[in-house]
């Protein structure tokens, strides 16, 4: 999979066997269970243990380790990175929301995702205001209803998964950056000088797995260096439609 950024889907309220759901359970570590346990809402602890499942065994198609046998650390701002030995430079991001979970896999490339359920009930130009660059608010405030839900959370989702794929907290200066969107694919990033990237370095995708949903994937490469994006259904084969595992 080397030059390839691999995206597993899954929406975590599809899986409802029970004898599935204690299997996820099963894989879980000690402390992933006790953070399950503590969410008060069932379809928060549905949306935790089904997208950290997905985690465990998507991993272990790229690894010679079983689910349950993958240890994690965490960076600095609370990003999960792998602590197991010689796994030969798997890196790994995962995002959830209602209704969907996304987990990106990649070697030897730092990675985020996130991934967002369209809403346009929040005061998003408002948001917008405060996280987006002048240029690209002044073009939001041109938009109303699902127009203006699609471009927010297009930006919105296309900074957090830069900042995931940095390992930084969403106190980063994302007014700093820009991004011109002309497509899915072609998507450019510009940065004030003061915070001292290199646009070259860095390749991002939209993906639009659901009319009710939006992902981006940030991909921190070397300069010229494109990867493939490939999204898959977790529980199936590739390409295929969403199931439970």
């Amino acid at each position: 999979m080397h030059q390839e950024a691999h995206v597993w889907l899954v929406v975590p309220e599809s899986v409802q066997d029970p004898d599935q759901l204690e299997q996820f359970r099963s894989i879980l570590s000690d402390d992933e269970l006790a953070r399950y346990r503590r969410f008060h809402f069932p379809e928060d602890r549905q949306r935790f243990l089904v997208s950290h499942a997905m985690v465990r065994q998507v991993l272990s198609g790229y690894a010679s380790l079983a689910p349950e046998e993958w240890r994690f650390t965490r960076a600095q701002h609370g990003r999960p990175e792998i602590a197991n030995p010689d796994t030969t430079g798997l890196r790994f991001n995962l995002s959830h929301t209602r209704g969907l979970a996304a987990c990106v896999v990649t070697r030897d490339c730092a990675c985020g995702i996130d991934t967002e359920q369209l809403d346009t009930r929040h005061h998003l130009a408002g948001i917008a205001r405060r996280m987006f660059s002048s240029e690209e608010y002044r073009q939001l405030e041109t938009l109303t209803g699902t127009a203006l839900a699609e471009a927010f959370f297009t930006g919105w989702t296309l900074r957090e998964a830069f900042v995931k794929a940095r390992g930084i907290g969403i106190s980063y200066p994302t007014r700093k950056l820009h991004f011109d969107v002309k497509n899915d694919r072609a998507i450019r990033v510009r940065f004030e000088a003061e915070l001292n990237e290199d646009p070259a370095r860095w390749q991002f995708s939209l993906l639009k797995p659901a009319a009710t949903h939006v992902a981006a994937v940030a991909l921190h490469t070397e300069p010229a260096c494109e990867y493939r994006v490939v999204q898959r259904w977790f529980g199936t084969d590739h390409d295929g439609k969403p199931g439970p595992a």
